[in-house]
């Protein structure tokens, strides 16, 4: 087995930092602060929050700060991402103290508990009689991404969302390198869909899913394979992701390591 750079075990515990920035007027946007960077799609059900390192001292006003940043653009919710990485140490139980608590199981495509994982191996090949590629045209692009909203049991306000700005997207994925869907095919038939954003020590995977009635068959492997082939030709042989409980058990078959967990909380405010 290749050996494990320390940039890509950091790349996997905090990908939010080796990812580039979006572009200036992207649907997803981004705002940081002193330990902590936001994400989020106006509109959908809630914002996503990752932590690095935040003050003991400061804690409290820092999740008051989050709150009122994104209540003022719409938000009511927020997911925050909190690796056991993250400083100070225990974060997560100290983010409890100020009114945040563990997501709910499985709900809106998020699991309450996932697991920071990498791969500097190349993975097995797609199996027979699938195929695996970046998606070539707006239909592949709207029908991959049908998959992932059936897969990831996402919320009528998301899905609307998403399925009015897909056209957006598209162009924006045509015009920003960094980021790429790719379609699982079985029988000429899209069964699977899979995203990469291209960061600058590996490749972080986003939202691998497959129809169920297709599952069995190799798909998410392949997916995983095309990612990889991605990543070599882009100069990063390497993979990240933050897995959950369905995909992890298989990327541990694929060759991934664990190099961490992390904790999924819900944070609500007017």
């Amino acid at each position: 087995m290749a050996e494990m750079s320390a940039a890509v075990i950091e790349a996997a515990l905090f990908p939010e930092l080796d990812l580039p920035d979006p572009p200036e007027g992207h649907p997803f946007q981004v705002r940081k602060g002193d330990g902590y960077q936001a994400g989020f799609t106006l509109g959908t059900s809630y914002a996503m929050v990752f932590v690095r390192r935040l003050s003991e001292e400061t804690l409290a006003a820092v999740v008051a700060e989050v709150r009122t940043l994104l209540a003022a653009e719409g938000f009511a919710r927020a997911a925050w991402m909190v690796s056991e990485a993250s400083e100070p140490k225990g974060l997560a139980a100290r983010l409890q103290e100020h009114g945040l608590v563990p997501w709910e199981e499985n709900a809106e495509g998020q699991e309450r508990r996932y697991r920071h994982m990498a791969l500097v191996d190349q993975p097995p090949a797609a199996p027979e009689g699938v195929v695996a590629r970046q998606v070539e045209t707006f239909d592949e692009f709207v029908a991959t991404a049908h998959v992932a909203h059936e897969a990831f049991d996402m919320s009528e306000q998301d899905r609307r969302v998403f399925e009015e700005r897909q056209a957006e997207y598209w162009r924006w994925q045509q015009r920003f390198e960094d980021f790429k869907t790719f379609a699982a095919y079985v029988d000429g038939e899209i069964v699977g869909n899979a995203s990469a954003i291209f960061g600058g020590n590996a490749v972080f995977m986003v939202g691998g899913s497959v129809r169920t009635d297709r599952r069995g068959r190799g798909a998410y492997r392949a997916l995983v394979r095309a990612r990889w082939d991605a990543a070599v030709e882009r100069g990063t042989p390497a993979l990240t992701v933050a897995a959950g409980a369905m995909s992890g058990p298989v990327l541990d078959r694929l060759g991934f390591a664990t190099v961490g967990w992390g904790d999924v909380l819900s944070d609500r405010f007017s």
